[in-house]
């Protein structure tokens, strides 16, 4: 009797011992998927950087900028980019890396080179492979105005803190019109390129061509530009079918209407006005 006590006490041990094995290993399971579950959503939080910028949402008109002819690596370094709105960090940002080169002899400007792109994380930051050099580092967030920010990238193996804080957009209304008789000219293309540099305050403004505002102005001559970044911007307008060029200076915010006022696209040098067509009747008695 006193046997079978025993060896019932001894299974009933072993079992429960087996039990709780089993029940470490589901556990421990369990854990591995919650950590790899954890894993996944942080790799989707995370800011994502890629070597070339979607163009998708770009006009198929707008120039494109030339990517540099070979990416970096983190072994080059790291740019640390930060984007908040109001103090918050702002999630999916597409942040655009621009090298900024020497001034163009033929033309004067600067040759920009895509450096990188992406999108920021739900903690709105996003870690950028950059080589050491001088940047223009661009945010766009839905609702927004975008963000600009020159910078210098020291050599390779450091890590830079980049911030940008988005702020709500300013507007820019007028009409286009010909000059001298003021009558509404409509289709003329309206470039507006901001100044957003620091270290060259009183050169012409430059920025790539993605970070212009393109627009024409409607049959009446109006335009409307809507989530301009407060600053100066220069306005070039052009009257259709003709290729002078007009510029103004504007500064954002601005509650005033501007009044751009164009050359008559007929009054150019070597170009006859078109004679009106006789009439019918007039043409009978030839």
């Amino acid at each position: 009797m006193r046997s079978r006590l025993q060896g019932g006490l001894v299974m009933g041990v072993m079992a429960a011992a087996v039990g709780l094995a089993l029940y470490g290993q589901a556990e421990e399971r369990k854990a591995l998927r919650e950590d790899s579950a954890s894993s996944s959503e942080a790799a989707k939080a995370a800011g994502v950087a890629w070597e070339a910028a979607s163009w998708d949402e770009l006009p198929v008109t707008v120039p494109r900028t030339l990517p540099m002819a070979e990416s970096a690596s983190e072994a080059d370094g790291l740019l640390d980019l930060r984007v908040t709105e109001a103090g918050r960090p702002v999630s999916r940002a597409q942040v655009r890396l621009y090298q900024r080169g020497g001034r163009l002899p033929e033309t004067g400007q600067v040759d920009w080179r895509l450096a990188g792109a992406g999108a920021t994380g739900d903690d709105g930051r996003l870690l950028m492979p950059a080589r050491a050099g001088a940047y223009l580092v661009a945010a766009h967030a839905l609702g927004a105005a975008p963000a600009w920010r020159e910078l210098i990238h020291p050599l390779s193996g450091n890590r830079t803190p980049v911030h940008l804080s988005l702020v709500t957009g300013g507007s820019l209304a007028g009409r286009t019109v010909e000059q001298g008789s003021g009558q509404p000219l409509g289709g003329a293309e309206l470039v507006l390129t901001p100044h957003v540099s620091v270290w060259e305050p009183d050169a012409r403004a430059d920025v790539p061509p993605e970070e212009r505002v393109m627009g024409q102005s409607d049959a009446s001559g109006r335009f409307f530009f809507d989530g301009l970044a407060p600053g100066v911007y220069t306005v070039a307008a052009r009257a259709p079918g003709t290729s002078r060029v007009t510029e103004w200076s504007v500064r954002i915010p601005t509650d005033e209407a501007r009044l751009l006022a164009l050359p008559d696209p007929d009054d150019r040098v070597g170009r006859r006005r078109p004679r009106k067509a006789p009439s019918q009747e007039l043409r009978c008695g030839i």
